[in-house]
């Protein structure tokens, strides 16, 4: 009975024990959100784009919410940089500066399009509504990129290439945003992505018989339609942001 007794008293310590550690665990877990989330709310509060991203890069967290938050600044970064390559390509005293600005967005572009992989390949699992986001600030990414890589490059194979990326990440998108309930308005995000530049056949409809330089400024012109405003479409974010088609 004694050897018993004592038995069922360090079952019941053990037992004891454990539950006190588990709530430690669960109550600092509780914490860590709450704290998450509290530095979440206070970036999101920040106007400047850049401001914004260093924001929440110092928070440190590497799930997909925080990573897509960074890729929607980062995107509103793209499209400055992007104002400012076309303000300086139509103003005389400004033109040399065009290789430069084409050189910082295309630097900005790859380590967008370096997030977007890290994240869709980091082996934990991405909501739907979180994964059809990325995949659709990738195509942006890219059609963006391939803009440049015309620009600099003149290379149209790899333009081309790029630019059926690009068509795939807005395929994946629309896949993935139709297994959610997201509303119908984000639903059509990808798919006029998707819609304007596949409707054109870019990679297809470059005519054979032309001399390169007739292809590439065809491309390029059809390229400079794509590229959306500043608070475009592209990325899907943020929300309150007017989408016209």
């Amino acid at each position: 009975m004694i050897y018993g007794a004592a038995l069922a008293a360090a079952m019941c310590f053990s037992f004891c024990i454990r539950s006190v550690l588990l709530y430690r665990g669960f109550s600092e877990q509780e914490r860590a959100g709450l704290r998450l989330q509290q530095e979440l709310k206070t970036a999101d509060a920040v106007v400047d784009a850049a401001e914004a991203a260093a924001a929440y890069q110092r928070i440190g967290s590497s799930i997909p919410e925080v990573q897509l938050r960074i890729l929607q600044r980062q995107w509103q970064l793209a499209l400055a940089l992007l104002k400012s390559v076309q303000m300086c390509r139509y103003n005389a005293a400004l033109e040399q500066e065009v290789p430069v600005y084409n050189a910082r967005l295309k630097e900005h572009l790859d380590v967008m399009l370096d997030r977007c992989s890290t994240t869709l390949t980091g082996g934990g699992a991405v909501r739907s509504e979180v994964l059809w986001q990325i995949h659709n600030v990738a195509g942006s990414a890219r059609l963006l990129k391939a803009f440049v890589m015309l620009e600099d490059e003149k290379n149209v194979d790899k333009v081309q290439g790029m630019l059926r990326d690009a068509l795939s990440d807005f395929k994946a998108a629309i896949e993935t945003v139709d297994s959610t309930g997201a509303p119908v308005g984000d639903k059509n995000i990808p798919r006029w992505n998707f819609e304007l530049l596949n409707s054109e056949q870019y990679v297809k409809k470059i005519e054979a018989a032309r001399t390169d330089l007739e292809k590439t400024q065809a491309l390029k012109e059809n390229l400079e339609t794509l590229i959306p405003e500043m608070g475009g479409y592209a990325p899907g974010e943020p929300v309150e942001t007017k989408i016209k088609k």
